[in-house]
Protein backbone atom coordinates (compact mmCIF):
# COMPACT_ATOMS: atom_id res chain seq x y z
CA UNK A 1 0.00 0.00 0.00
CA UNK A 2 1.26 3.50 -0.83
CA UNK A 3 2.44 5.65 2.05
CA UNK A 4 0.23 8.34 3.57
CA UNK A 5 1.32 11.47 5.36
CA UNK A 6 1.43 11.12 9.13
CA UNK A 7 2.20 13.28 12.14
CA UNK A 8 4.90 11.45 14.10
CA UNK A 9 4.21 11.13 17.82
CA UNK A 10 7.50 12.90 18.64
CA UNK A 11 6.94 15.79 16.20
CA UNK A 12 5.82 19.25 17.31
CA UNK A 13 4.64 22.25 15.30
CA UNK A 14 5.00 25.84 16.54
CA UNK A 15 4.76 29.43 15.34
CA UNK A 16 4.80 32.91 16.84
CA UNK A 17 1.17 32.48 17.93
CA UNK A 18 1.41 28.81 18.89
CA UNK A 19 3.45 26.94 21.48
CA UNK A 20 4.84 23.53 20.39
CA UNK A 21 1.86 21.28 19.67
CA UNK A 22 1.41 17.62 18.84
CA UNK A 23 -1.18 16.38 16.36
CA UNK A 24 -4.04 16.24 18.87
CA UNK A 25 -3.35 19.79 20.09
CA UNK A 26 -3.04 21.12 16.56
CA UNK A 27 -6.27 19.44 15.51
CA UNK A 28 -8.09 20.82 18.56
CA UNK A 29 -6.88 24.31 17.56
CA UNK A 30 -8.16 23.68 14.01
CA UNK A 31 -4.77 24.37 12.41
CA UNK A 32 -4.73 23.98 8.60
CA UNK A 33 -1.73 21.62 8.59
CA UNK A 34 -3.49 19.26 11.03
CA UNK A 35 -6.76 19.39 9.08
CA UNK A 36 -4.82 18.75 5.85
CA UNK A 37 -3.26 15.56 7.28
CA UNK A 38 -6.56 14.41 8.77
CA UNK A 39 -8.43 14.79 5.46
CA UNK A 40 -5.58 13.15 3.58
CA UNK A 41 -5.64 10.08 5.84
CA UNK A 42 -9.44 9.87 5.46
CA UNK A 43 -8.92 9.40 1.71
CA UNK A 44 -9.92 12.86 0.59
CA UNK A 45 -7.78 14.99 -1.72
CA UNK A 46 -6.94 18.14 0.31
CA UNK A 47 -5.38 21.45 -0.62
CA UNK A 48 -4.58 24.40 1.66
CA UNK A 49 -6.05 27.49 -0.02
CA UNK A 50 -5.06 30.17 2.51
CA UNK A 51 -4.04 30.57 6.15
CA UNK A 52 -7.40 29.18 7.29
CA UNK A 53 -9.11 27.19 4.54
CA UNK A 54 -8.52 23.54 3.65
CA UNK A 55 -10.56 22.33 0.67
CA UNK A 56 -11.13 18.63 -0.05
CA UNK A 57 -12.29 16.63 -3.07
CA UNK A 58 -13.38 13.04 -3.11
CA UNK A 59 -10.93 10.88 -5.04
CA UNK A 60 -10.89 7.31 -6.25
CA UNK A 61 -7.17 7.19 -5.44
CA UNK A 62 -6.02 6.96 -1.84
CA UNK A 63 -3.02 9.07 -0.87
CA UNK A 64 -3.31 11.92 -3.36
CA UNK A 65 -3.32 15.62 -2.52
CA UNK A 66 -3.11 19.02 -4.20
CA UNK A 67 -0.83 22.00 -3.89
CA UNK A 68 -0.04 25.11 -5.93
CA UNK A 69 2.81 26.16 -8.20
CA UNK A 70 4.83 29.28 -7.40
CA UNK A 71 3.21 31.62 -9.95
CA UNK A 72 6.05 34.14 -10.15
CA UNK A 73 4.92 35.62 -13.45
CA UNK A 74 1.87 33.49 -14.34
CA UNK A 75 -1.31 32.38 -12.58
CA UNK A 76 -0.56 29.56 -10.08
CA UNK A 77 -1.75 26.09 -11.09
CA UNK A 78 -3.04 23.28 -8.88
CA UNK A 79 -0.78 20.24 -8.92
CA UNK A 80 -2.04 16.72 -8.15
CA UNK A 81 0.48 14.27 -6.76
CA UNK A 82 0.79 11.26 -4.45
CA UNK A 83 2.03 11.36 -0.88
CA UNK A 84 4.42 8.57 -1.86
CA UNK A 85 6.20 10.90 -4.29
CA UNK A 86 7.12 13.16 -1.36
CA UNK A 87 7.68 10.42 1.20
CA UNK A 88 10.32 8.94 -1.14
CA UNK A 89 12.35 12.15 -0.83
CA UNK A 90 11.66 12.48 2.93
CA UNK A 91 13.59 9.26 3.36
CA UNK A 92 16.51 10.59 1.30
CA UNK A 93 16.66 13.86 3.27
CA UNK A 94 16.61 11.81 6.49
CA UNK A 95 20.25 10.90 5.75
CA UNK A 96 21.20 14.56 6.24
CA UNK A 97 19.89 14.62 9.81
CA UNK A 98 22.17 14.45 12.82
CA UNK A 99 19.56 13.54 15.40
CA UNK A 100 16.45 15.37 16.55
CA UNK A 101 16.24 18.44 14.32
CA UNK A 102 14.61 21.84 14.75
CA UNK A 103 13.21 22.70 11.32
CA UNK A 104 12.38 26.26 10.30
CA UNK A 105 10.02 26.76 7.37
CA UNK A 106 9.22 30.14 5.85
CA UNK A 107 6.13 31.23 3.95
CA UNK A 108 2.57 30.25 3.24
CA UNK A 109 1.39 26.63 3.24
CA UNK A 110 -0.50 27.26 0.01
CA UNK A 111 2.83 26.81 -1.78
CA UNK A 112 4.51 23.45 -2.25
CA UNK A 113 7.95 24.24 -0.75
CA UNK A 114 6.61 25.39 2.64
CA UNK A 115 4.06 22.56 2.74
CA UNK A 116 6.73 20.04 1.76
CA UNK A 117 9.17 21.15 4.47
CA UNK A 118 6.59 21.04 7.26
CA UNK A 119 5.20 17.66 6.20
CA UNK A 120 8.74 16.27 6.02
CA UNK A 121 9.56 17.42 9.56
CA UNK A 122 6.29 16.10 11.01
CA UNK A 123 6.56 12.79 9.14
CA UNK A 124 10.13 12.14 10.32
CA UNK A 125 9.50 13.14 13.94
CA UNK A 126 11.23 16.52 14.23
CA UNK A 127 10.23 19.88 15.67
CA UNK A 128 9.18 22.54 13.16
CA UNK A 129 8.74 26.27 13.61
CA UNK A 130 6.70 28.07 10.97
CA UNK A 131 7.66 31.68 10.15
CA UNK A 132 4.77 33.17 8.19
CA UNK A 133 5.64 36.89 8.11
CA UNK A 134 9.22 37.71 7.13
CA UNK A 135 8.61 41.39 7.81
CA UNK A 136 7.67 40.85 11.46
CA UNK A 137 10.39 41.55 14.05
CA UNK A 138 8.46 39.42 16.55
CA UNK A 139 8.50 36.48 14.12
CA UNK A 140 12.27 36.81 13.67
CA UNK A 141 12.82 37.06 17.44
CA UNK A 142 10.81 33.87 17.98
CA UNK A 143 12.83 32.20 15.20
CA UNK A 144 16.12 32.96 17.00
CA UNK A 145 14.76 31.61 20.29
CA UNK A 146 13.76 28.36 18.57
CA UNK A 147 17.45 27.65 17.76
CA UNK A 148 16.87 26.04 14.36
CA UNK A 149 19.17 23.34 13.00
CA UNK A 150 17.55 22.53 9.62
CA UNK A 151 16.11 25.07 7.18
CA UNK A 152 14.17 25.23 3.89
CA UNK A 153 14.29 28.69 2.33
CA UNK A 154 14.26 30.66 -0.95
CA UNK A 155 16.89 33.20 -2.10
CA UNK A 156 14.35 36.03 -1.71
CA UNK A 157 13.67 34.97 1.88
CA UNK A 158 17.42 34.91 2.58
CA UNK A 159 17.66 38.53 1.45
CA UNK A 160 14.73 39.57 3.64
CA UNK A 161 16.18 37.84 6.70
CA UNK A 162 19.56 39.44 6.08
CA UNK A 163 17.93 42.83 6.64
CA UNK A 164 17.32 41.81 10.28
CA UNK A 165 21.05 41.15 10.85
CA UNK A 166 20.50 37.85 12.67
CA UNK A 167 22.87 34.89 13.03
CA UNK A 168 21.66 31.29 13.44
CA UNK A 169 24.79 29.35 14.46
CA UNK A 170 23.04 26.05 15.28
CA UNK A 171 21.86 25.42 11.71
CA UNK A 172 23.81 22.58 10.10
CA UNK A 173 21.91 22.22 6.80
CA UNK A 174 20.12 24.78 4.64
CA UNK A 175 18.12 23.65 1.61
CA UNK A 176 17.62 26.53 -0.82
CA UNK A 177 15.06 26.33 -3.60
CA UNK A 178 12.90 28.57 -5.71
CA UNK A 179 15.46 30.57 -7.66
CA UNK A 180 19.07 31.42 -8.45
CA UNK A 181 21.58 31.89 -5.68
CA UNK A 182 23.93 34.67 -6.81
CA UNK A 183 27.23 35.33 -5.06
CA UNK A 184 25.88 38.19 -2.94
CA UNK A 185 22.91 36.17 -1.68
CA UNK A 186 25.23 33.25 -0.95
CA UNK A 187 27.39 35.57 1.17
CA UNK A 188 24.27 36.68 3.05
CA UNK A 189 23.33 33.04 3.68
CA UNK A 190 26.83 32.27 4.93
CA UNK A 191 26.57 35.11 7.45
CA UNK A 192 23.11 34.05 8.67
CA UNK A 193 24.05 30.34 8.81
CA UNK A 194 27.82 30.40 9.50
CA UNK A 195 28.10 26.70 10.39
CA UNK A 196 25.75 25.25 7.77
CA UNK A 197 26.17 23.40 4.50
CA UNK A 198 24.22 25.31 1.84
CA UNK A 199 22.36 22.82 -0.35
CA UNK A 200 20.90 24.53 -3.41
CA UNK A 201 18.33 22.35 -5.11
CA UNK A 202 16.81 22.66 -8.55
CA UNK A 203 13.31 21.46 -9.28
CA UNK A 204 9.71 22.58 -9.59
CA UNK A 205 6.29 21.90 -8.08
CA UNK A 206 5.76 19.34 -10.84
CA UNK A 207 9.11 17.53 -10.58
CA UNK A 208 10.10 18.03 -6.93
CA UNK A 209 13.89 17.51 -6.57
CA UNK A 210 15.95 17.24 -9.77
CA UNK A 211 19.45 18.15 -8.60
CA UNK A 212 21.09 19.25 -5.36
CA UNK A 213 24.38 21.04 -4.80
CA UNK A 214 26.64 21.52 -1.81
CA UNK A 215 29.73 23.55 -0.92
CA UNK A 216 31.85 21.55 -3.41
CA UNK A 217 29.64 22.29 -6.43
CA UNK A 218 31.25 24.44 -9.17
CA UNK A 219 30.07 28.03 -9.42
CA UNK A 220 27.14 28.32 -11.83
CA UNK A 221 25.99 24.71 -11.44
CA UNK A 222 22.79 23.55 -9.73
CA UNK A 223 24.50 20.35 -8.66
CA UNK A 224 24.29 16.66 -9.45
CA UNK A 225 21.19 14.51 -9.81
CA UNK A 226 19.28 14.09 -6.54
CA UNK A 227 19.30 10.43 -5.41
CA UNK A 228 17.07 8.21 -7.57
CA UNK A 229 16.69 10.88 -10.28
CA UNK A 230 17.62 10.22 -13.93
CA UNK A 231 18.41 13.22 -16.14
CA UNK A 232 18.96 13.24 -19.89
CA UNK A 233 19.71 16.13 -22.23
CA UNK A 234 18.49 16.27 -25.83
CA UNK A 235 21.59 16.20 -28.02
CA UNK A 236 20.26 17.31 -31.40
CA UNK A 237 17.40 18.96 -33.21
CA UNK A 238 15.37 22.13 -32.51
CA UNK A 239 15.20 21.35 -28.78
CA UNK A 240 18.88 20.66 -28.26
CA UNK A 241 19.87 20.83 -24.55
CA UNK A 242 16.29 20.40 -23.32
CA UNK A 243 16.21 18.70 -19.90
CA UNK A 244 14.20 15.50 -19.34
CA UNK A 245 13.67 13.96 -15.90
CA UNK A 246 12.59 10.53 -14.69
CA UNK A 247 12.17 9.79 -10.98
CA UNK A 248 9.86 8.60 -8.21
CA UNK A 249 9.17 12.23 -7.25
CA UNK A 250 7.15 13.41 -10.28
CA UNK A 251 3.59 14.73 -10.03
CA UNK A 252 0.54 13.07 -11.61
CA UNK A 253 -1.16 15.90 -13.50
CA UNK A 254 -2.62 19.36 -13.11
CA UNK A 255 -5.82 19.45 -11.09
CA UNK A 256 -6.40 23.01 -12.29
CA UNK A 257 -4.68 24.93 -15.08
CA UNK A 258 -2.28 23.73 -17.76
CA UNK A 259 1.26 24.25 -19.01
CA UNK A 260 2.05 24.10 -22.71
CA UNK A 261 5.76 23.72 -21.89
CA UNK A 262 5.23 20.50 -19.94
CA UNK A 263 5.51 17.26 -21.92
CA UNK A 264 5.37 13.61 -20.88
CA UNK A 265 7.19 10.98 -22.94
CA UNK A 266 6.66 7.53 -21.44
CA UNK A 267 7.90 7.99 -17.86
CA UNK A 268 10.05 11.02 -18.73
CA UNK A 269 8.99 14.61 -18.08
CA UNK A 270 10.23 17.98 -19.36
CA UNK A 271 9.10 21.44 -18.28
CA UNK A 272 10.94 22.94 -21.27
CA UNK A 273 14.04 24.07 -19.43
CA UNK A 274 17.51 23.73 -20.91
CA UNK A 275 20.96 22.86 -19.64
CA UNK A 276 24.20 20.94 -20.04
CA UNK A 277 25.90 18.29 -17.91
CA UNK A 278 29.70 18.26 -17.61
CA UNK A 279 31.90 15.18 -17.41
CA UNK A 280 31.65 15.15 -13.60
CA UNK A 281 27.85 15.03 -13.70
CA UNK A 282 27.12 18.63 -12.73
CA UNK A 283 24.10 20.29 -14.36
CA UNK A 284 24.38 23.87 -15.64
CA UNK A 285 21.15 25.60 -16.63
CA UNK A 286 20.74 27.66 -19.79
CA UNK A 287 18.45 30.65 -19.20
CA UNK A 288 15.07 30.74 -20.91
CA UNK A 289 14.71 32.99 -23.95
CA UNK A 290 11.94 35.00 -22.26
CA UNK A 291 14.51 36.30 -19.74
CA UNK A 292 16.94 37.40 -22.43
CA UNK A 293 17.12 40.98 -23.73
CA UNK A 294 18.75 41.77 -27.08
CA UNK A 295 19.55 45.39 -28.03
CA UNK A 296 21.77 46.42 -30.94
CA UNK A 297 23.01 42.84 -31.38
CA UNK A 298 24.03 42.69 -27.70
CA UNK A 299 22.37 40.22 -25.32
CA UNK A 300 21.92 40.23 -21.56
CA UNK A 301 19.83 38.26 -19.08
CA UNK A 302 17.43 40.14 -16.82
CA UNK A 303 18.95 38.51 -13.74
CA UNK A 304 22.32 40.09 -14.56
CA UNK A 305 20.76 43.55 -14.21
CA UNK A 306 18.95 42.47 -11.03
CA UNK A 307 22.16 41.14 -9.49
CA UNK A 308 23.93 44.43 -10.16
CA UNK A 309 21.14 46.45 -8.55
CA UNK A 310 21.29 44.20 -5.48
CA UNK A 311 24.89 45.24 -4.85
CA UNK A 312 23.76 48.77 -3.96
CA UNK A 313 23.68 49.39 -0.21
CA UNK A 314 20.16 49.21 1.32
CA UNK A 315 18.76 47.41 -1.76
CA UNK A 316 17.35 44.10 -0.52
CA UNK A 317 15.83 42.76 -3.73
CA UNK A 318 15.33 43.73 -7.37
CA UNK A 319 13.18 42.81 -10.35
CA UNK A 320 13.65 43.64 -14.03
CA UNK A 321 11.23 43.21 -16.91
CA UNK A 322 10.54 44.58 -20.37
CA UNK A 323 7.53 46.45 -21.73
CA UNK A 324 6.75 46.25 -25.44
CA UNK A 325 5.67 49.33 -27.38
CA UNK A 326 3.78 49.87 -30.61
CA UNK A 327 6.98 49.66 -32.65
CA UNK A 328 7.48 46.02 -31.56
CA UNK A 329 10.42 47.25 -29.55
CA UNK A 330 10.60 47.33 -25.76
CA UNK A 331 11.90 49.32 -22.86
CA UNK A 332 13.50 47.96 -19.71
CA UNK A 333 11.82 48.61 -16.36
CA UNK A 334 13.20 47.81 -12.91
CA UNK A 335 12.01 47.91 -9.30
CA UNK A 336 14.09 47.62 -6.13
CA UNK A 337 13.10 46.78 -2.56
CA UNK A 338 14.85 49.21 -0.24
CA UNK A 339 15.45 49.38 3.47
CA UNK A 340 16.19 53.09 3.94
CA UNK A 341 16.89 55.87 1.49
CA UNK A 342 18.58 54.97 -1.79
CA UNK A 343 19.47 57.69 -4.28
CA UNK A 344 18.29 57.08 -7.83
CA UNK A 345 21.58 58.44 -9.16
CA UNK A 346 23.40 55.59 -7.42
CA UNK A 347 21.13 52.98 -9.01
CA UNK A 348 21.46 54.41 -12.51
CA UNK A 349 25.17 55.01 -12.04
CA UNK A 350 26.03 51.45 -11.15
CA UNK A 351 24.11 50.15 -14.18
CA UNK A 352 25.77 52.68 -16.47
CA UNK A 353 29.16 51.40 -15.30
CA UNK A 354 27.96 47.82 -15.75
CA UNK A 355 26.43 48.15 -19.23
CA UNK A 356 24.86 51.44 -20.39
CA UNK A 357 23.05 49.77 -23.30
CA UNK A 358 20.79 47.90 -20.87
CA UNK A 359 20.10 50.74 -18.44
CA UNK A 360 16.36 50.72 -17.49
CA UNK A 361 14.24 53.68 -18.56
CA UNK A 362 12.68 53.67 -15.09
CA UNK A 363 13.75 52.24 -11.71
CA UNK A 364 10.95 52.20 -9.15
CA UNK A 365 11.89 52.25 -5.46
CA UNK A 366 9.64 50.21 -3.15
CA UNK A 367 9.87 50.16 0.65
CA UNK A 368 10.83 46.69 1.83
CA UNK A 369 7.58 46.39 3.81
CA UNK A 370 5.59 46.98 0.61
CA UNK A 371 7.58 44.63 -1.65
CA UNK A 372 5.10 42.01 -2.95
CA UNK A 373 5.87 38.38 -2.18
CA UNK A 374 4.14 35.22 -3.33
CA UNK A 375 3.17 32.36 -1.06
CA UNK A 376 6.23 30.61 -2.51
CA UNK A 377 8.53 33.21 -0.96
CA UNK A 378 9.50 34.61 -4.36
CA UNK A 379 9.02 38.15 -5.61
CA UNK A 380 5.55 38.67 -7.10
CA UNK A 381 6.61 39.95 -10.52
CA UNK A 382 3.05 40.12 -11.84
CA UNK A 383 2.08 42.43 -8.97
CA UNK A 384 5.04 44.73 -9.66
CA UNK A 385 4.24 44.87 -13.37
CA UNK A 386 0.62 45.70 -12.62
CA UNK A 387 1.53 48.36 -10.04
CA UNK A 388 3.81 50.23 -12.42
CA UNK A 389 2.02 49.45 -15.69
CA UNK A 390 1.02 53.05 -16.45
CA UNK A 391 4.25 54.65 -15.25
Amino acid sequence: MASLFKWHTEAHYSSLQLKPSNFANALAKNLPIARFIKEHVKGNCPIILDSEKVETNKSDDIGVFRTKTGGTSKEPKEVLRTAQSWVNSFEVINAFHKGKENYVIFGNLTHSLALYGILEALYLGHNVHHVQQLRSKDEIKALVQFKPTFVYITPTQIRFISSHFIILPDVSNVFIGGGRLNSQTREMAEKIFPNAVLNLFYGSSETSFITVSDNATPIGSVGKAFPNVNIKIEQNGPYKNRIWVKSDYLFLKYAQGSNKNLIWWDDWLTINEYGTINTDGYLFLISEGSQRITIADKTLETYEIEDKLKTVEKVIDAAVWTVENQLSDYRIVAAVATKGDVHSELLYGILKEFNPVFKPKKIHKVNLNDWPLLASGKTDLRSLKSRFHDQ
